[in-house]
């Protein structure tokens, strides 16, 4: 089961302008200047980084009730808990190393959003910069051990947000890119789990290349990412999801070599506030010709054991929801019972006034099957 939370606010932080706020910029930067580098016609004798803030703010005070209530497991490392990943759409990419490592951590100070965008002229200086957390006097706190323990920029002297490295029981979130995809998916769920038990005050997460490599002579490339400004699908969100598969008896394993899954309750159009049951009936491709008083649609064969599901945005075909079959978990594994085959969808999850598309993937110990015509739309 999933259930996707979407970001509240985020800006970039610039250290080549370190007091400019961005707070409404449509897209987020992950920079790095070397000494040398051409900077608006100029070459620059001094290297520089940015960082991005995002914050989820009263989501995550709803994903706390939800915990709270039993609707959703807590956030954990064993089977029974719910794992959390940041997710960030990656809208460019240039000069990247074969690989490289980003990290999230949670931020240790209030921040304000701002109003101000990158090509302003003259720049915004009122709210989050590299040097200011609110107004333009209104510090960051990077004399503090919680930031000092990681660096503040390549000075090490000015700015760049203040943040928790190590807390007890609070693991930093990392991903390691290899030539791949410059999509974020970071493993959170140690810091979220941090916010719900009030062991740290919630401020949203501080996006950032690892110390070492701020500070290297190297030069890292620019990753831009769609941020909550951008007006598309692809807003910074938090992916929960746990194992809320069922199985028990009263129906078979399709046998046939070639089968068609169909869903039999598909609604054309559900509202956000929808908790969504879906019904998979299967039945033979080729069915062996004979006499019946039955359907075939009456028939109560399941789909393979191993079977899972995705949910892709029918327009940019980008997924929404993972097939964590990909991820060796159980988190969109397919659930079976005496009516067949099932799983359930909460609708909140999903941008309203948009198309959806549902891919089944079956798998076999001989074959794998995908199929993907079912298409339904979320609503207001």
């Amino acid at each position: 089961m999933y259930r996707i939370y979407y970001a509240e606010k985020d800006t970039t932080l610039f250290e080549r302008y370190p007091t400019q706020n961005t707070g409404i910029d449509q897209i987020l930067e992950l920079t790095k200047l070397t000494s040398g580098s051409r900077v608006d016609g100029v070459i620059s004798s001094n290297s520089y980084n940015s960082r991005i803030l995002i914050d989820f703010g009263t989501e995550i005070t709803a994903l706390s009730a939800s915990v709270a209530n039993g609707d959703i497991p807590m956030p954990h490392t064993h089977g029974l808990s719910s794992s959390i990943f940041l997710n960030l759409h990656a809208s460019d990419a240039e000069d990247l190393l074969h690989t490289y490592t980003l990290k999230a951590l949670p931020v240790s100070e209030s921040w304000d959003n701002g109003y101000g965008a990158v090509g302003d002229t003259p720049k915004t200086n009122v709210g989050a910069s590299w040097y200011n957390r609110s107004g333009t006097s209104l510090a960051w706190n990077t004399g503090s051990h919680q930031a000092a323990a990681d660096g503040n920029g390549v000075t090490e002297q000015y700015g760049g947000g203040s943040y928790i490295k190590g807390l007890t029981g609070m693991t930093p979130g990392s991903q390691v890119f290899t030539n791949q995809s410059p999509d974020v998916r970071i493993d959170v769920t140690g810091i979220v789990r941090g916010w719900i038990n009030g062991v740290m005050p919630n401020h949203g997460l501080i996006i950032k290349r690892p110390k070492v490599d701020e500070h290297s002579g190297e030069t890292m490339g620019s990753l831009k990412f769609f941020g909550r400004e951008s007006h598309t699908i692809f807003v910074p969100r938090l992916e929960v999801g746990w194992d809320d598969i069922v199985n028990v008896g009263g129906t078979s394993p399709i046998t046939a070599d070639t089968y068609v899954p169909y869903i039999k309750n598909i609604k054309p159009e559900y509202k956000t506030s929808d908790i969504a049951r879906f019904r998979i009936g299967v039945r033979p491709q080729f069915p062996t010709k004979s006499y019946t008083t039955s359907s075939w649609y009456a028939t109560k064969e399941r789909l393979p054991v191993s079977s899972s599901y995705a949910i892709y945005d029918s327009v940019t075909n980008d997924v929404i929801i993972y097939d964590d079959k990909d991820y060796n978990n159980s988190k969109t594994k397919i659930s079976n019972d005496g009516n067949g085959s099932w799983f359930n969808l909460r609708m909140d999850s999903f941008m309203p006034d948009r198309y959806y598309k549902i891919q089944l993937k079956c798998v076999r110990s001989n074959d794998t099957q995908t199929f993907d015509d079912f298409y339904f739309k979320v609503v207001r």
